[in-house]
């Protein structure tokens, strides 16, 4: 069953692509067709004839692979019997009906080539196969260029589409990178010695697993920090004339004409560069893995470390040597009399008797008392504002789809005033250098809206405070 948002993947590749990578010899497979794609029908391969190559020059360079390393099986595990030169054949043959290769006849001669979306496709394979730890500062900074062309008018749609599909790519590797670490712990707790552990702890989980740059993410001046600035570029393209821009864009070059889908690709873009806001969610689940795997870690250091080395062949040492001992070197170091006697056991532990205590006196509070109390806690309450005050104070002020300025703020009670001041609070310390702190306890209040500090200079004088302007702007639901 398909659905109109699932890519057709078996549309643009040939069905049976896959089946030599599902074989008992997969891994023998996947080295002929990387080796086929340096040489042959890669980028780092010289630039091959339009016609392809002669099926002969192909099997050969198979026979060769074969001829120098062939551990090979057939699909029950045993060694082929057939010759170098039927077998290299064999494996052409099979890369063929899987849809790898191509073969056509040109004139009397048989040349064979890669398709380009199979060659595409496995230029990806071995991307991934060759991934390494992710470094978030350098895909963060290409994002932010290339959408700063697209606002400045230096770029179109192909600069947007490869921002938005980067930021889709560094949330996924983000997300993925916790379950690295949190599978990489049972394997590394198998490993046989201390010394073993250590290296692989170092050289896996530092080296490969981690984020490159992983130390620098919550400095002032890192690139992450600049997602404000993304999310207000994606927030100028949508509300400004650029929008119209690019939707000619789109459906000049992507959709053929067709209004709706381009206006559908255009949104999926900046939907996709919306998401970074949701990257501090990403980073503290990674944080909480990190520390997570860092404890057991050290427990098990502490514990093969702190363990007596070799304890089963120390306990057959003694053992050997208690049965070999002669019987007076095995007398026990105690004095003459009874071992075991009533008399030299513990006493038993008495409990003391508890102290009798007299009840106090129970005093029941005046009704003065009471109404001071409940004052205290209606004066603490009209103080305190949580999540659901703010959205009910913004949702009475702020435009279903748009922004609101803080002189159009209005305030009818403490309460009001409260979020009035949370508000300007938060405007203020999301101007200062990095933004807002993913550990302010200010964030978790501000759901669905973004506050920005319009002009420090300029104040505004509402009748309670004189403070500077800010601006309240409603981020769009991410799906």
């Amino acid at each position: 069953m398909s659905t109109a948002s699932t890519p057709p993947l078996f549309r643009v590749l040939p069905a049976g692509l896959f089946a030599p990578l599902a074989s008992g010899n997969r891994e023998r497979y996947w080295v002929l067709l990387c080796r086929l794609f340096d040489e042959y029908f890669g980028p780092d391969a010289p630039l091959p004839p339009s016609i392809g190559f002669q099926r002969r020059e192909i099997t050969g360079a198979i026979e060769r692979y074969l001829l120098s390393d062939d551990p090979w099986e057939t699909e029950e595990g045993d060694t082929p019997g057939a010759s170098l030169a039927d077998r290299a054949n064999a494996i052409h043959e099979r890369f063929r009906a899987a849809g790898w290769l191509r073969q056509e006849r040109v004139g009397a001669r048989e040349m064979v080539s890669m398709p380009p979306v199979v060659a595409q496709f496995l230029a990806a394979l071995v991307e991934f196969a060759e991934h390494g730890p992710t470094f978030v500062s350098a895909k963060v900074r290409s994002i932010e260029l290339q959408l700063r062309q697209v606002v400045e008018g230096k770029a179109a749609g192909d600069a947007l589409d490869e921002a938005a599909d980067q930021a889709r790519r560094l949330l996924v590797s983000l997300s993925s990178m916790s379950l690295k670490v949190r599978d990489l712990m049972p394997e590394l707790s198998r490993a046989e010695t201390t010394a073993q552990f250590a290296r692989q702890w170092f050289e896996r989980y530092v080296s490969s697993f981690f984020v490159g740059d992983y130390a620098d993410l919550h400095k002032a001046d890192h690139p992450l920090a600049r997602r404000n600035a993304i999310l207000a570029m994606a927030q100028q393209v949508e509300s400004t004339a650029l929008h119209d821009s690019l939707l000619g864009w789109y459906c000049e070059h992507l959709t053929d004409g067709d209004a709706a889908r381009a206006a559908e690709r255009l949104q999926r873009s900046l939907r996709r560069l919306r998401e970074l806001e949701r990257i501090d969610e990403y980073l503290g689940r990674l944080d909480e893995d990190i520390r997570q795997a860092n404890r057991r870690a050290l427990a098990f250091l502490d514990y093969r470390l702190r363990a007596p080395a070799k304890l089963d062949v120390l306990l057959k040492r003694a053992i050997r040597g208690a049965l070999n001992a002669p019987g007076d070197a095995l007398r026990l170091p105690v004095a003459p009399g009874a071992l075991m006697d009533d008399s030299q056991l513990r006493p038993p532990r008495r409990k003391p008797q508890p102290i009798p205590r007299s009840a106090n006196a129970i005093e029941h509070p005046t009704p003065e008392q009471l109404a001071r109390l409940n004052l205290l806690r209606r004066m603490k309450r009209a103080r305190l504002v949580d999540a659901e005050d703010m959205a009910r104070y913004v949702a009475r002020h702020l435009p279903h789809a748009g922004s609101i300025d803080s002189a159009q703020l209005g305030i009818a009670s403490i309460e009001d005033l409260r979020a009035y001041q949370t508000l300007l609070t938060l405007a203020l310390r999301s101007h200062r250098i990095g933004g807002l702190r993913r550990d302010d306890p200010l964030g978790r209040v501000a759901r669905g809206f973004r506050v920005e500090l319009l002009d420090a200079g300029e104040h505004d004088d509402n009748g309670y405070l004189r403070a500077p302007r800010f601006a309240i702007h409603r981020l769009k639901n991410i799906a």
